[in-house]
């Protein structure tokens, strides 16, 4: 069965919108289904979506600016314009606001599946040799099989991140991207303290072994299954 995913579709079409959303749920997904940026703030379950479908022209806000928003904020999700602007101005547009993939209209329905089986496939790496016990973040606090312990902001936000990624897998920059930070050498020997310190709180909860690696020149790995509720 192929991997579920919550995934938010933001098109202004209503014809369009109830399309997608049916063969995405017949799919199996989870879908939020939007009209506008705009209603994204208020949406239940947009936070903890794995993948926006948006379409270029909406009212309000437009396509371009809401990826591009979205990327800063959701870093590690995927985004998929779908718009019928098929000029290489507009997909090139599109890629350095930050999209994954750009599908013209009228979009192939087997194509956009084939796009979001890719994407799931790469967060299913995350999973596969984790932790067997299992840990649960709830906000700022982690709970493990072990005891409980409270997470500060900036280690919530680094370990969701982490959880997210394909493979668990994030490079110093993006980390700096997501705290706001310098990416200087300042920050390099920082976070190497931040890590050990969250790398203790995991191990406290019940995870074992190398449960966050260094990796060099690099970033950091999350090895273990973090359940995001």
């Amino acid at each position: 069965m192929a991997t579920q995913l919550n995934i938010v579709v933001v098109e202004d079409n209503h014809d369009l919108r109830t399309l997608l959303s049916q063969a995405l749920r017949k799919d199996g997904h989870r879908v939020t289904a939007l009209s506008c940026a705009e209603e994204l703030e208020d949406a239940a379950g947009s936070e903890h979506a794995d993948a926006f479908l948006i379409d270029i022209n909406l009212p309000g806000e437009n396509g371009f600016s809401l990826s591009q928003r979205l990327r800063k904020t959701h870093p590690l999700q995927g985004i998929i314009i779908l718009s019928a602007r098929s000029d290489l101005e507009d997909k090139i547009g599109g890629y350095d606001c930050g999209a994954d993939i750009y599908l013209t209209k009228p979009v192939s329905l087997f194509e956009l599946s084939a796009a979001l089986r890719s994407f799931a496939r790469r967060r299913f790496a995350t999973f596969k040799h984790l932790d067997p016990l299992g840990l649960t973040l709830n906000k700022l606090e982690l709970q493990g099989h072990m005891a409980c312990v409270k997470l500060t902001d900036q280690e919530a936000i680094v370990l969701t991140a982490m959880a997210r990624a394909p493979a668990g897998r994030l490079e110093t920059w993006q980390i700096a991207d997501l705290l706001d930070a310098e990416f200087d050498d300042s920050f390099k020997s920082s976070l190497a303290v931040r890590m050990v310190r969250l790398r203790k709180k995991l191990m406290d909860v019940g995870a074992e072994g190398g449960v966050i690696e260094s990796l060099r020149n690099i970033g950091y790995q999350l090895n273990a299954h973090i359940e995001i509720v």
